[in-house]
């Protein structure tokens, strides 16, 4: 029998068992997020709204995500993962019932878009670090690379799920198959057993730690180039997937289905670039790999914002999925990869904040859809971020250079 660390990740049961939760937890993330969308727009008939939704989902991780590393830290990480599914299936179960009772209101969509970004602050450094223990550095980009294909399967299913559940049971339906979605994820994850590192405990004062991390950070270009591209994407990049249900209604002029059938897009390009990275990407092409994922996805989403063609739409949103695959299984795996194994969880708290800055892109999008229409203002963010990427490749050219073999 193989050791551990030349396994075949397929038949790591720990490593299975932490991706399928992660899955499961996913795909309900993205089906609430595209039900939501279309809801809040059905609703209020603004583009502005709706962006404060997905903006109140992501505010928690710039306030508190620097705190997610330490608490990966500090506490036991199944636990940790299990309380929070447990609170995403409180939650969804109650919007599905509101639902159902014909009391959900709008402002009642944002607290629970914030209370789900809350659990979102603890699941992604402690899920992933998580990973990371279990499968050691051998194998930590293809790791990465594999749990990336289940969040990019997720944002295909999610939204289709999303799409059809609201056409035919409503906001109640879509969200009660959201908390069963978080039920079984709660179930596979309590099967998890110790691994190594798992819950160990590193003392000292929390701003201690954290100073220790930006010190880190201090010293590594690569890692400031690195976040600085999550930054981008980010405030750039992400907001303008908030969009799709209003474009996809406003401008396209899509019943729920299809609307869900065009979101679905994106993540089946994820899913096909993911895919291909874990089989063909090679530690020597991440950082390049990350850079231009962040660059096509920015090029591609300016031509999207003003196609009235419904397939042309959905091409195109194949090429921002398999762009934002580049982007989403590098980035944790860059980060993990160019920190002390002392210093990941820091930086993985690091990394979330930046992660975080996700609402400032939001408003700012949520301002010029009031403003010019959700069309024109994603051509002006997404012109905006390519202007900032390419700052970025001036000041740390290390991104766009050849890297040499690991």
């Amino acid at each position: 029998m193989p050791p551990p660390t030349h396994r075949p990740l397929i038949a790591d049961a720990n490593f299975l068992r932490l991706w399928f939760a992660g899955a499961f937890a996913a795909t309900a993330r993205w089906l609430e997020m595209l039900a939501v969308g279309i809801f809040v727009f059905e609703v209020t008939a603004s583009a502005a709204l709706v962006a404060a939704m997905l903006m109140l989902r992501m505010l928690p991780m710039g306030l508190f995500g620097v705190f997610g590393g330490e608490i990966a830290n500090r506490f036991d990480r199944k636990r940790i993962l299990l309380t929070t599914l447990a609170l995403m299936f409180f939650v969804a179960a109650a919007v599905g019932s509101l639902a159902y009772f014909d009391r959900l209101g709008v402002w009642l969509l944002g607290l629970a878009a914030f209370v789900a970004g809350l659990a979102w602050v603890v699941d992604f450094p402690v899920r992933r670090t998580l990973l990371a223990d279990a499968v050691g550095s051998a194998r930590l980009g293809s790791a990465m690379s594999l749990d990336t294909v289940a969040s990019s399967g997720t944002r295909m299913i999610g939204p289709l799920l999303g799409g059809t559940l609201y056409a035919v049971a409503g906001m109640d339906g879509a969200f009660l198959l959201s908390a069963a979605a978080y039920a079984l994820a709660f179930f596979i994850l309590l099967g998890l057993p110790p691994i190594a590192g798992h819950g160990t405990v590193i003392g000292g004062k929390v701003a201690h730690r954290i100073r220790d991390g930006l010190r880190i950070l201090r010293r590594v270009p690569v890692l400031q180039g690195v976040l600085a591209v999550t930054v981008v994407f980010n405030v750039w990049g992400f907001p303008i997937i908030s969009m799709v249900p209003v474009i996809g209604a406003d401008v396209l002029f899509l019943a729920p289905f299809e609307v869900g059938v065009l979101a679905s897009m994106e993540g089946l390009g994820s899913l096909l670039g993911a895919l291909a990275l874990a089989a063909f990407a090679r530690n020597r092409q991440y950082r390049l790999l990350y850079f231009f994922g962040v660059f096509t996805y920015l090029a591609a989403a300016s031509v999207f914002a003003h196609s009235v063609v419904p397939v042309l739409s959905g091409a195109l949103l194949l090429l921002l999925g398999i762009s934002m695959a580049a982007f989403a299984a590098m980035q944790s795996a860059l980060v993990l990869l160019n920190t002390p194994l002392e210093n990941r969880r820091q930086m993985m708290g690091i990394l979330s904040v930046c992660i975080g800055s996700g609402p400032i892109g939001l408003a700012h999008l949520g301002l010029l859809a009031s403003w010019f229409g959700a069309s024109t203002a994603c051509t002006i963010v997404a012109v905006e971020g390519l202007a900032v990427l390419a700052v970025v490749a001036v000041k740390w050219p290390g991104l766009v250079a050849r890297q040499p073999d690991a």
